[in-house]
């Protein structure tokens, strides 16, 4: 069986909001998946169930962390006005389902399901299931770094989405060029990145990423 990391979520408060919160909602933390896809060249398969929750995969666990970062921009950034609770599992994976995770199967998508229903009401909101990696600091900076994430406001949260989302081909576009698509001055840009602490997460990112401890990187 292929390794996996399956991330389950659902949103925090959607019923004390008007339903078109959660449709903004869902269809910003698809529009992170659609780039998640695009990142590791395999589809994440988005899954909305029960109204509120949702589910995606990814190819191993190297991008973990990003997906993360990545699925909480989009979500800050959308102004739906809700967050979400997540939950990660890392295993095995039995099968991908038929149409999209509804039938999925394998230990990946139980360690993560489990985790977000064990999980207490207060925050911080976020998990980490990995039984090859128990106790290590994953966990700690993916908890971290997700409750630095739910403090970014939405126009942070918009500057840290297209930083954190590597360029399809060649380098990565300059501030100038990024601060152009949103229409502000590359020094707004620059001071929402800074307000965000995106910059700090880069030696956390290549560690994840690489599977490196942070002190070798």
């Amino acid at each position: 069986m292929e390794q996996g990391s399956v991330i389950t979520g659902d949103l925090i408060g959607s019923t004390r909001l008007a339903p078109e919160a959660t449709s903004i909602a869902m269809s910003a933390l698809g529009e992170a998946a659609a780039t998640l896809s695009r990142l590791t060249g395999t589809d994440a398969r988005f899954t909305r169930f029960r109204g509120d929750g949702w589910q995606v995969y990814l190819p191993g666990r190297s991008h973990v962390l990003r997906a993360a970062l990545l699925l909480m921009a989009h979500l800050r950034a959308s102004g739906s006005g809700l967050t979400t609770r997540l939950s990660v599992g890392v295993g095995p994976i039995t099968s991908l389902g038929t149409q999209d995770l509804s039938d999925a199967a394998g230990p990946a998508f139980t360690l993560s399901g489990r985790a977000l229903d064990k999980m207490p009401p207060q925050p911080p909101h976020f998990a980490y299931s990995d039984p090859h990696d128990l106790g290590s600091w994953r966990q700690a900076v993916l908890n971290l770094a997700l409750w630095q994430a739910r403090a970014w406001t939405p126009e942070q949260a918009q500057a840290a989405a297209m930083t954190l989302t590597p360029p399809a081909f060649g380098p990565r576009p300059s501030d100038e060029t990024l601060a152009k698509t949103l229409g502000i001055s590359r020094q707004a840009f620059q001071s929402r990145i800074k307000g965000s602490g995106v910059a700090c997460l880069t030696r956390a990112l290549m560690a994840f990423e690489s599977g490196a401890d942070p002190a070798e990187i």
